[in-house]
């Protein structure tokens, strides 16, 4: 009797799990389907759950009215370029934090988790009148700059490098393998799965800061980012137009999907592991 309600309990459940993805995966395929459909047909009821007829009007609306290429140009850019350095600065100050030993370390330790209660919002002002004040609002250093020092990544890498036998460090040392050197060779490649975390932390959290890129755009349409553009794109709109704003958010999530599943075997175990040890 009891395997039997064992057996039954496990159909509920995964019948139960499988409801629950299909909920979590609908509005995303709205969403796709929707930007191949004329915006008539979006809003009709009953819905089409297919598009008929098929359309890459939306698409062609989006990169011929405004230049959308540069958009996703510049976001690509400034994502992937301050990711690549908030794992550096992440990594380095979490592994001194973690491995080297200097006077008022915990007290710095404290400090980065502190900052984790600060949000941007507090001190966003005078760090937009720093970056105006030495000229680069607007450029490439203002986007990726103010964002590359991240609490959460150095907490996140300091407890990943806690994982990591003091034992192996003394005995590199030994063979005359420098601190600098260790980081590089050995610590980065056996902190990976971390450092896949937070590339992937990194670039939704920068490619969806939208304040800060608003703040930092001028007038010219090419130096916008994408969500920054597509904002721009509706902001004389009449009429609402359902197919070209299903197209446009289509371009600015799916680059975060390909990110994710590229990177998803590291987020889950990098999570786990370095985000509870410590």
């Amino acid at each position: 009797m009891r395997l039997k309600n064992a057996s039954k309990l496990d159909l509920i459940s995964n019948f139960l799990i499988v409801l629950f993805c299909l909920f979590s995966i609908f509005p995303i395929y709205w969403l796709f389907i929707g930007s191949f459909k004329f915006s008539t047909d979006i809003i009709k009821i009953p819905p089409d759950w297919i598009p008929n007829p098929w359309t890459l009007e939306n698409y062609k609306s989006v990169f011929a009215s405004q230049p959308a290429l540069n958009w996703i140009a510049n976001s690509v850019i400034i994502s992937f370029g301050t990711a690549v350095g908030i794992v550096l600065v992440s990594a380095s100050a979490g592994f001194a934090l973690s491995k080297m030993q200097f006077r008022g370390k915990k007290i710095l330790f404290s400090f980065v988790i502190a900052s984790l209660l600060i949000p941007m919002e507090i001190y966003i002002l005078p760090l937009y009148k720093l970056i105006v004040s030495i000229g680069w609002k607007g450029t490439l250093w203002g986007y990726i700059v103010p964002n590359l020092a991240l609490p959460f990544g150095v907490y996140l890498m300091k407890n990943f490098f806690d994982t990591i036998p003091d034992e192996i460090i003394e005995a590199a040392r030994i063979d005359g393998c420098g601190t600098t050197r260790f980081f590089f060779q050995f610590g980065l490649p056996l902190a990976k799965p971390g450092i896949g975390a937070l590339v992937i932390m990194s670039v939704i959290r920068i490619w969806n800061n939208y304040l800060w890129q608003l703040l930092n755009a001028t007038n010219d349409p090419k130096s916008y980012t994408l969500p920054v553009g597509i904002t721009k794109l509706f902001e004389n709109q009449v009429e609402i137009d359902y197919g070209l704003k299903f197209a446009a958010a289509v371009l600015t999530a799916l680059p975060l999907l390909i990110v994710f599943f590229a990177f998803q075997k590291y987020f889950t175990k990098g999570i786990s592991a370095g985000a509870v040890k410590g």
